[in-house]
């Protein structure tokens, strides 16, 4: 009697046992679909992320660059290198606009680097996912404050603040300055814009809206 008891616990461990690994594959599988689900999900929203926070990274330093000319009564150059994908800040240690026509601008007599740092890479958006300019298929390239995109001179876009915190011409003449960007990955979803008013010497984001096909501020 004993035996045929024991038989039947062994029998009923045999059959929990295996429910148990059934149900343990099959948690597995349930949990390897989900996971194939949402990597590509959370992938695409770091992408997203790490796009947007480049427009900011580049207002901060236009901001920089303001700051300094006007706290410091002396021209500043913000330098976006397109090739290295690198923002430079400039202290001229000279004020007025004479600056824009001195040999070797902006590389100026006396001048020197205050800040040089890299708008990608360093475990953040890679460098090759960064473009300058504006993606195919958008025709808008008028934003609402009437300022259009600004060319690459030699790869590399100058934005000079005087000392009252304006961006004027070799002539005095107040100069409006956008820099359109955009992720080559997701391009329409990553489009922006910044775009600095010379006579005040404001600066805006933008972000372009398929829906509007514009960018909006």
């Amino acid at each position: 009697m004993k035996a045929h008891v024991t038989t039947r616990k062994r029998q009923g461990r045999q059959s929990e046992s295996g429910s148990s690994m059934i149900e343990i594959l099959a948690v597995v599988a349930i949990g390897a679909i989900l996971t194939a689900i949402a990597v590509p999900q959370v992938i695409s929203a770091r992408r997203l992320m790490r796009s947007n926070a480049l427009p900011r990274e580049i207002v901060t330093q236009l901001r920089f660059a303001r700051q300094q000319a006007m706290s410091q009564r002396q021209a500043f150059t913000f330098q976006y290198d397109n090739s290295l994908k690198k923002i430079t800040i400039i202290d001229h240690q000279a004020a007025g606009a004479s600056v824009l026509s001195a040999t070797g601008y902006p590389n100026t007599p006396g001048s020197v680097t205050v800040l040089s740092i890299p708008v990608a890479g360093g475990g953040g958006l890679p460098t090759s996912e960064v473009s300058f300019g504006i993606p195919s298929g958008i025709t808008a390239t008028t934003l609402g404050d009437n300022t259009t995109p600004t060319a690459l001179v030699f790869n590399k876009i100058n934005i000079t603040f005087q000392p009252n915190g304006t961006v004027v011409d070799a002539n005095e003449n107040p100069t409006n300055q956008t820099l359109f960007f955009y992720n080559n990955v997701v391009p329409n979803q990553t489009a922006c814009a910044i775009s600095v008013l010379g006579a005040a010497g404001r600066i805006k984001i933008w972000r372009y809206t398929a829906s509007a096909n514009q960018y909006v501020e």
